[in-house]
Formats: structure tokens, sequence, C-alpha cells
């Protein structure tokens, strides 16, 4: 079997392990409370703290966070409630994807659509440290869902955790808000 032939067999059998792990909702953790999941590394339980975020206001916002640090790896999920905010703001999303760019040299930075019709940022940084900084913003149901994972370029475990954030109902499912895209601009 020739290099590349080998190569490429390796890289489809990965990347099959990926999506596989992505649609398996047994390594899905699940935080019914904050109504998000994520598949963090090796099925690991995450740490939780309590955080405070700045708003597109001005104003400082408790939070919680769910992370997980392992080998020089960060991985997070920050949760803000803003019951005062429109259900789904846009600029509070697009707030805290500016103050994420800050944190490193733009690699990508998109604005797209949840599944579900839900705006959102998703965004890739060159972190000083040489590391790659890969995050997501969204808004749903009055709370930002901010997801960030710190990690070498080309980590299968930071591309799986990026790829695995789920907003859910409050029944644990993941969310479908019948409205398809007109939530998005």
């Amino acid at each position: 079997m020739s290099t590349i032939s080998r190569i490429s067999t390796a890289a489809l059998l990965l990347l099959s392990g990926v999506a596989l792990a992505q649609t398996e909702p047994s390594l899905l953790y699940r935080n019914l409370e904050y109504r998000f999941g994520v598949i963090f590394p090796a099925q690991a339980q995450p740490m939780a703290r309590d955080v405070t975020v700045v708003t597109r206001d001005g104003r400082s916002r408790a939070g919680r966070q769910f992370y997980l640090e392992q080998n020089g790896d960060r991985y997070s999920v920050t949760l803000v409630k803003l019951p005062e905010a429109p259900a789904v703001d846009k600029p509070n999303v697009d707030f805290q994807a500016e103050q994420i760019l800050k944190k490193g040299t733009p690699k990508f930075n998109f604005s797209y659509c949840y599944d579900p019709g839900i705006p959102g940022r998703q965004l890739n940084l060159v972190e000083a440290n040489g590391h790659q900084l890969r995050a997501s913003v969204y808004m749903w149901d009055h709370q930002l869902y901010i997801t960030e994972v710190s990690a070498p370029d080309g980590s299968q475990a930071a591309l799986q955790f990026e790829q695995s954030i789920t907003i859910l109902d409050p029944m644990g499912n993941d969310l479908d808000n019948g409205q398809g895209s007109p939530a998005c601009p």
C-alpha cells in the first residue's frame, strides 16, 4: 500500500471517528440546568466555576463556566443569563465574539446560524503560545453560550469539542425551535 493510500485511509478513519462521536448521544456531556451539551475529551467530567462576563452594555454579569484543563489544553463553555435582553440578541453575540478576537490572530471569523436558526459566530485564532483557539458564541432564550478550546493546531479532541456544542430544550433534547432560519439575519 502506498504512503499516500495509507495517509488517505487514516484520514478517512479519523474523520469517520469524529463524525461518529459527534452523533453518539452517550458521549455528550449534558447540563439540563444551563441547557447545553458538549463532548469533553475522553468523556471527562468538567469542573465548574462562577465567572464574570462583561456584556455589550458595559455591565459585568455573573456567569457559570464548565471547563477542563488537560495536558496544557483548555476547554470551556461559559453561560451567561441575560433576562432583560431580547431572547436572541445578535449584537450581544457580536460583542462577545469581538472580545474573543482580541486573544490572538484571526484565521477564521464567520457569522452563521446554529442548526435551528439561531445566530452565532465561529472563530479560529492563533494564540501567542502557538495554540489554536477555536470558539463559538450563540444566544438563545436570554442566555449567551460561549465555547472556547485552546489546543495545538490539528487536535482531534479540540475539533470534536468545538463541533459538538448543542443547545438543549427544557427536556434535554437538541433544540429545535421549529422556526428554521428566520431568527438569523
